[in-house]
């Protein structure tokens, strides 16, 4: 999709026509129309218009969103160590008695 095609979407987004669209940027409907048909580009200061009017960047209108490197994966983050294997015996015996609390007392266990 070009930047007519995010364009006319952003427009309809807002529930916009063409005309009101026009409206609110002192310009025809006729020129919303020729830009949606990409038969006409916008200069920089309409193209800033138009993404403030559209809630959208000027980004955005020009080359798209951006599609993720990692589009549909899920990305998780693991710890590879245990920072409690480094605390001494005694330690790790309070942390389990005090999880074991908190769960007792919270209802958990």
């Amino acid at each position: 999709m070009g930047l007519g095609g995010r364009l006319r979407k952003a427009r309809e987004n807002k529930g916009l026509t063409q005309a009101q669209l026009g409206k609110l940027l002192n310009v025809s409907d006729a020129t919303i129309n020729r830009y949606e048909r990409e038969q006409r580009k916008p200069d920089p200061e309409m193209l800033r218009k138009l993404a403030g009017v559209l809630d959208v960047s000027v980004d955005y209108l020009v080359n798209g969103p951006k599609a993720s490197v990692y589009e549909d994966e899920t990305l998780a983050a693991h710890r590879t160590d245990d920072p409690l294997k480094e605390l001494p015996e005694e330690a790790r015996r309070s942390l389990e008695e005090f999880k074991e609390y908190i769960l007792r007392k919270y209802g958990k266990k």
